[in-house]
């Protein structure tokens, strides 16, 4: 009975507004009539017809225009079948609360206490079920509803779950503690993340009365394409990475991107990747976009359809994104593909104008009834089950215009001079002052030839021979003869070309006798294979010792570097010497290296340390070297030297990593002088500066702290004092920052993304910022 009755009372409505328009009409006609009766016979007969005309008149204009508002009524209902979100809320669907979430009437802030629940929790799936169970909606409004149309409660994946809220956007980041999970689990895990932050957009925001939680919902979705980035801590980033450089260079339009990018508060999370090249206005974008499966808060049969529409218009904002990051981008393609996969599902090609033109589209509420617009900038092809099957992209991301060969060349043969802002920030007069591959020339060399050498040993020979001719690096001579001999002797195939070209750039004595004493120093070798070891290095070296091969002249000077950053550093510290620097190969140093450390193992700690004095000599801003040395102090009894020695090598680190292990290493230096609070304090600062060493100092500082019951640990703000008041130097990370910034963004701009990509990961481990880590990979060569 009662739908019954809820059926007719639109009908028993519609006959009281018709009897109320009939009267109404009848009253009228009477009140002329009346007056058309006093008067000459004239006016009675116009009053009659008047009210005669009248009354028709009225009854025709009431008539229609009760058959019009009958009709949109009449349309109007049956468009909410279809489009719920579209309907305004009605006492009636008071009823619906558990099915159609209700707009929000929060009486206290209960965003803040759902974060903290959240936070606090073990789990926070655990968490959100209990309040999907026990919390209603007069305290949470429609978050238990929509969470009861996730997997909340059916979770089997992997626990627990911890929920983070970024401080960059604000928005909840779900991940079990043991890793990302896979397939429907991932799925089921971003749409419960979605829901929180779908709920968030519920209660924050302000929305017109009388509107249904669905229709917000909707309405939110259908701005995304015109999302802002949050402001916040993003922007301190932004301006600390593009002060002082030039800002609209490659460097400062990819840090703008990508921070917009963490920043922008969508309701799924973003996972993009980019690329761009100023010199064509061109920037590449790549997103992964939610399957219909994580849109659990609409209908399931509408979901494929919300997953679409949601695709296109996230396109739509990263596109904007790219274009407001330099007024210099005048194209932006997109390419979005499902998490975990490559396949493009759809795919954009905007200018400025198809960018509004489908923004424009993008933003209308029957973009999800009607399906994505056909339109020359857009690619994409409907599965049979509403989604999106692959399709070829309009731009290839990984193509040449995007990423150009030339930017990822070896610059140690680069005889390009610098331009002004790589000059001031990297101290180089040419491109090839910054390089640290010794044996650059060797690569390059056999990358030319190695397509030429042909089917027979005959044929290899006689190119290798030429190459020798050709060639003016006496290395590359070197090279052709050794390879050669490998040929005609046979220990070198011709069909094998991966071993050939280890023959070819690495096959000289000192290579074979590093790899022979890293192998040695492996396990757990006796006396004999470390002192078999030694003799092969010895052998090896002698002739370059002997010939002093690699001492300084009056117009060169040998180096070896670890890293980019300390090549950096070297050139600043070295602006007066006009000398040039040559590369030491790569085993000259590792051999020596080698050679101190089978000594040490031996324990002729005398002969070890002439080893590690030639390694400071030839990398003296290499903290590694300086490592070796005060290890051989240290076996000395030579305490003091060693703590001293790492003191300086934590001044001239060029790296966090290099700056934790010095700290790391002088905490045991200062335990055995007995000052074991300055221990503590190198400890607590190792494990701050970087992770690969915080684990293990950690461990070790727990150790101390056990072994001695009036030690303590540092409050945070009191670790940097304690090593003033020591003596010790905490580390000039702000300088650092600086410098590696001024370097990274120098390089960028000139197209040396060789260098940039190093650099970057050494500011990132200054930084620790996931908008840097998306520049760090804008640089990675496809």
């Amino acid at each position: 009975m009662s739908k019954r009755g809820s059926a007719d009372t639109p009908r028993r409505t519609g006959v009281v507004r018709a009897l109320l328009v009939t009267l109404a009409a009848i009253v009228l006609v009477i009140a002329l009539l009346l007056l058309g009766d006093g008067g000459p016979n004239r006016l009675r007969i116009v009053g009659r017809l008047g009210g005669a005309a009248a009354a028709v008149l009225v009854l025709l204009v009431f008539f229609a225009l009760y058959v019009a508002a009958e009709r949109r009524r009449e349309r109007t209902e049956k468009d909410f079948e279809v489009a719920p979100w579209m309907r305004r809320r009605t006492n009636a669907d008071a009823q619906k609360d558990a099915g159609s979430p209700a707009p929000e009437r929060a009486r206290r802030d209960v965003r803040a206490d759902v974060e903290r629940m959240l936070t606090n929790a073990d789990d926070a799936l655990l968490a959100l079920r209990d309040l999907m169970e026990h919390g209603g909606a007069e305290d949470y409004g429609a978050l238990p509803a929509l969470l009861g149309r996730t997997a909340v409660a059916s979770w089997e994946g992997p626990r627990p779950v911890g929920a983070n809220r970024l401080r960059r956007n604000g928005r909840w980041w779900l991940m079990p503690r043991s890793g990302e999970p896979a397939g429907a689990a991932y799925d089921q895990l971003v749409a419960i993340e979605a829901t929180l932050n779908a709920w968030d957009d519920l209660v924050s925001r302000r929305w017109p009365e009388k509107m249904t939680a669905t229709w917000r919902l909707a309405q939110a979705f259908s701005e995304v394409c015109d999302l802002k980035p949050h402001e916040g801590p993003g922007r301190q980033l932004e301006r600390a990475l593009l002060d002082g450089v030039d800002a609209e260079g490659e460097w400062g339009c990819r840090v703008r991107l990508a921070n917009d990018i963490e920043d922008l508060p969508a309701p799924f999370r973003i996972e993009a990747t980019f690329r761009a090249n100023l010199s064509l206005g061109l920037v590449g974008v790549s997103a992964a976009v939610p399957r219909p499966g994580c849109f659990t808060m609409f209908e399931e049969n509408r979901r494929p359809a919300w997953a679409r529409a949601y695709a296109l218009r996230l396109a739509l904002l990263l596109a904007r994104r790219a274009f407001a990051a330099s007024a210099d981008v005048r194209r932006v393609a997109v390419s979005c593909h499902e998490h975990g996969s490559s396949a493009t599902v759809l795919s954009l090609d905007l200018d400025k104008r198809s960018l509004e033109r489908l923004t424009g589209l993008a933003r209308r509420a029957e973009l999800v009834e009607r399906g994505l617009p056909e339109d020359p900038s857009l690619r994409f092809s409907v599965s049979p089950e509403g989604w999106l099957d692959p399709v070829e992209p309009l731009l290839d991301l990984g193509c040449e215009e995007l990423s150009p060969a030339e930017r990822y060349r070896p610059v140690e043969l680069d005889e390009t001079p610098c331009d002004e802002a790589l000059r001031r920030a990297c101290g180089a007069r040419r491109v090839r002052d910054l390089g640290i591959m010794e044996r650059a020339a060797r690569a390059m060399a056999w990358d030319d030839v190695s397509g030429e050498l042909g089917s027979t040993t005959q044929e290899a020979v006689s190119r290798l021979v030429a190459l020798r001719e050709e060639s003016s690096d006496a290395t590359v001579a070197e090279a052709c003869e050794r390879t050669c001999r490998a040929l005609v002797e046979g220990t070198a195939d011709v069909t094998d070309t991966r071993a050939l070209a280890e023959v070819f750039v690495n096959g000289h004595a000192l290579a074979h006798a590093a790899r022979r004493a890293r192998g040695a120093l492996s396990g757990e070798p006796t006396p004999d294979i470390l002192s078999q070891a030694l003799d092969a290095l010895e052998a090896a070296l002698s002739p370059l010792v002997e010939t002093g091969a690699y001492l300084d002249d009056r117009d060169h000077v040998y180096r070896y570097f670890n890293s980019i950053p300390e090549r950096v550093a070297y050139n600043l510290a070295h602006l007066d010497d006009a000398r040039e620097v040559c590369l030491v190969p790569d085993e000259y140093y590792t051999a020596h290296s080698y050679a101190a450390r089978i000594l040490g193992a031996l324990g002729r700690h005398d002969e070890a340390l002439a080893h590690a004095e030639e390694l400071v000599r030839v990398a003296p801003v290499t903290p590694d070297a300086l490592l070796c040395k005060a290890r051989c102090l240290e076996d000395l009894s030579r305490i003091f030297e060693a703590a001293d020695l790492l003191m300086d090598g934590i001044m001239l680190s060029s790296t966090a990593r290099d700056m934790a292990i010095c700290f790391y290493r002088l905490a045991f230096m200062e335990w055995k002088l007995g000052r074991s609070d300055l221990s503590v304090a190198c400890y607590q600062r190792a494990i701050d500066l970087h992770a690969d060493v915080a684990e293990q100092a950690a461990h070790e500082l727990e150790d101390l702290l056990a072994g001695q019951p009036g030690l303590s640990r540092l409050a945070d703000e009191g670790v940097l004092p304690a090593l003033e008041a020591g003596g010790i130097p905490v580390g000039a990370v702000d300088e650092l920052r600086k410098r590696t910034r001024d370097a990274v963004a120098a390089c960028a701009d000139a197209g040396l993304f060789a260098l940039a990509r190093p650099l970057t990961g050494a500011l990132l481990e200054l930084c620790r910022d996931d908008a840097l880590v998306g520049v760090y990979r804008s640089l990675s060569r496809p």
